[in-house]
């Protein structure tokens, strides 16, 4: 079993989301997707699929919309690559203690992913404007 760094998490994260139009055929890619989508839900907590179906789309609306999924689609992928347990009459949903076959440092969960992103970009302006600075545009 594979173990996501902090590093590494924060990387790709950054990467997919600023970047992707896809998403990802990388395995570890894909998982570090999924792992952002649950890093808010809380452990041992039952959720309705109402409830899980908000938390899914605010996470869209905050760093999916690159990847063409929808809410539904990206709860199936949570089921299959066991992020997220459904109960027998899939009414309930928590997140699956067998776990999915990447492991992450217990940190990961502390990251603040709007910030992540917020300073990605505004390191990448800094980047442009002083490139702009440097070939006289």
């Amino acid at each position: 079993m594979s173990e996501i760094t902090v590093a590494q998490f924060s990387d790709r994260f950054v990467a997919l989301v600023l970047g992707a139009r896809d998403l990802p055929k990388r395995q570890l890619d894909f998982n570090i997707l999924l792992l952002s989508a649950v890093l808010r839900l809380e452990s041992g907590r039952e959720y309705s699929e109402g409830e899980l179906n908000a938390e899914l789309q605010r996470w869209i609306l905050s760093f999916g919309a690159n990847f063409g999924l929808d809410h539904v689609t990206l709860r199936r992928f949570l089921i299959d690559e066991k992020y997220v347990r459904r109960d027998p009459a899939g009414k309930a949903y928590q997140l699956d203690r067998a776990g999915p076959r990447f492991t992450y440092d217990p940190e990961v969960r502390s990251l603040d992913l709007r910030l992540l992103v917020a300073e990605a970009r505004q390191e990448r302006a800094k980047r442009k404007q002083q490139y702009m600075e440097q070939s006289g545009q």
